[in-house]
């Protein structure tokens, strides 16, 4: 039997005023959680927040209920090597990917699998939905990546072709335009959305471990293995600011609902909350015990949440006192 738990308060929306003021909420064990040696984590909350879904190494990925922490279902019945999962833009369905290279669908309402989608020549490591939801790119670890629609499955391109490239990120921009791709040796590409032709590369010397646009347009970011961040202006991709404070991989990256705010998860199990216009640290949020690999802000922006090797996923907010 789960334990009670209690209601989470009412919460402030996330702002730089309010920053030093964030604490931890709650944490959840992830069910079935086994490390291994090299992997990924990840997790989404459901379009409307309510949900919250998660995967990290081997487990049964969990969807809780985001009020009251109650785990409302596993997709699996026993724990499998899944590291990618994120929900349409309906919040009807989950996509999933992993060392299998098979891309699963999932019934949210039931959590059921749906008929199968897609399979890839080497293991998904991260997936994203296009803003209207008509499309899914997925990249690989060693093969590249490649575009979907959806839901029907159908290959629109994969770059895979022009040469073995591992990438270890995927975000459409927020028009739905452009792919970047955050490269497993160095770099990171843009690309077409249309048929996958280059638009620019970026030089950056370390592994990208995420990439993330502004939802206003604004700003595509980058975490790598130099323990850097770096944010490029989306209208040219010159580099804009190159944020400074982590002492490990940055792995994971994600901006608040009004692009006024990023956040950074890093090999250094530290979470850095930054402010975008003024590029400054506004606070590091420590409590997890082993690397922090990725993180989300809920639609409202109110929470955000954390997914790390320790095997938690740590909820964290401004109570409004």
């Amino acid at each position: 039997m789960q334990p009670t738990l209690e209601p989470l308060p009412a919460l402030q929306p996330i702002t730089a005023d309010n920053v030093r003021q964030l604490e931890l909420l709650r944490t959840l064990p992830i069910p079935g959680y086994k490390p291994s040696s090299v992997s990924q984590c990840s997790l989404d909350f459901s379009p409307d927040g309510a949900l919250l879904a998660g995967v990290c190494d081997y487990s049964t990925i969990p969807v809780w209920e985001v009020l009251d922490g109650k785990l409302k279902y596993t997709l699996l019945e026993a724990a499998s090597h899944d590291v990618s999962i994120v929900f349409d833009p309906t919040g009807l369905v989950l996509a999933v990917g992993g060392f299998s290279g098979e891309i699963r669908l999932f019934d949210v309402l039931t959590g059921k699998a749906l008929p199968k989608y897609a399979s890839l020549p080497s293991q998904v490591w991260d997936l994203d939905f296009s803003p209207i939801g008509d499309q899914l790119a997925a990249s690989t670890f060693s093969t590249g990546a490649f575009l979907f629609k959806y839901p029907g499955g159908e290959q629109i391109w994969s770059n895979g072709e022009r040469g073995r490239v591992g990438v270890l990120s995927v975000a459409f921009s927020s028009d739905g335009n452009q792919v970047a791709l955050g490269r497993i040796t160095s770099g990171l590409m843009v690309l077409a959305q249309i048929d996958g032709s280059m638009i620019t590369e970026l030089h950056i010397p370390a592994p990208v471990g995420d990439v993330a646009y502004s939802p206003d347009g604004q700003w595509l970011a980058s975490g790598s293995d130099d323990n850097k961040i770096r944010l490029w202006a989306a209208a040219d991709y010159s580099l804009a600011n190159t944020l400074v404070g982590h002492s490990g991989f940055v792995n994971g990256i994600a901006f608040s609902p009004d692009s006024s705010l990023l956040i950074s998860g890093s090999h250094d199990h530290k979470i850095g909350v930054w402010g975008v216009s003024s590029a400054k640290r506004l606070i590091f949020l420590e409590g997890h015990d082993n690397a922090v690999l990725r993180l989300d802000f809920n639609p409202s922006g109110t929470l955000i949440a954390s997914i790390s090797w320790d095997g938690t996923v740590r909820l964290w907010g401004v109570k409004d006192n």
